[in-house]
């Protein structure tokens, strides 16, 4: 069962305009310099959204392999599939729901962006994947200011938001229920 009230909402400021913010979520160049190393985005409803963290991991291991494009509103919204990571095998056959909305501040350069991820259920694999993609949208959300103000990640060192901790501890899983 869905848990209707577990929604991970964020937001963030950064400079950058409206036009740039877009790009930077909506292309391949965007998204590789401040979420994943390598992705696969095609920007049409129902094209592909695959984000792709772990590229010395097994085909099928390495991100967000499959995922979609839900919605897409030039400029506004941009709405895509997402699963859990490997560390979550019971909670990763199931994709989750990632919604932003983008939305102008101030006219030259400041845009703010808006993140719902949805489609949580219930179970303690589950709540452990909502930690941890609490904890990794403000990693995310961090370097995607840092693109507009520092550059583009550098993913032989990329960068860590200050007050942004180590990962949220895991509990090591050796099989998958059935």
């Amino acid at each position: 069962m869905i848990n209707s009230s577990k929604v991970i909402r964020k937001e963030t400021i950064t400079t950058a305009t409206l036009e740039e913010a877009w790009k930077a979520w909506t292309t391949a160049e965007g998204v590789t310099s401040f979420f994943v190393p390598k992705t696969n985005i095609e920007p049409v409803i129902g094209g592909r959204y695959e984000l792709f963290s772990s590229l010395r991991a097994p085909r099928g291991f390495q991100g967000t392999e499959g995922c979609k494009v839900l919605a897409l509103e030039p400029l506004k919204h941009l709405a895509f599939e997402f699963i859990a990571p490997p560390q979550f095998p019971n909670v990763r056959r199931l994709t989750t729901r990632v919604d932003v909305i983008f939305d102008q501040v101030a006219k030259g350069g400041v845009v703010k962006l808006d993140l719902a991820h949805s489609g949580f259920l219930e179970g303690e694999e589950w709540d452990e994947f909502f930690e941890f993609s609490t904890w990794n949208w403000d990693l995310v959300l961090g370097r995607f200011q840092y693109r507009f103000s520092g550059g583009p990640i550098d993913w032989n060192n990329p960068y860590i938001p200050h007050g942004i901790s180590a990962r949220p501890g895991r509990k090591l899983r050796d099989h998958i229920s059935s």
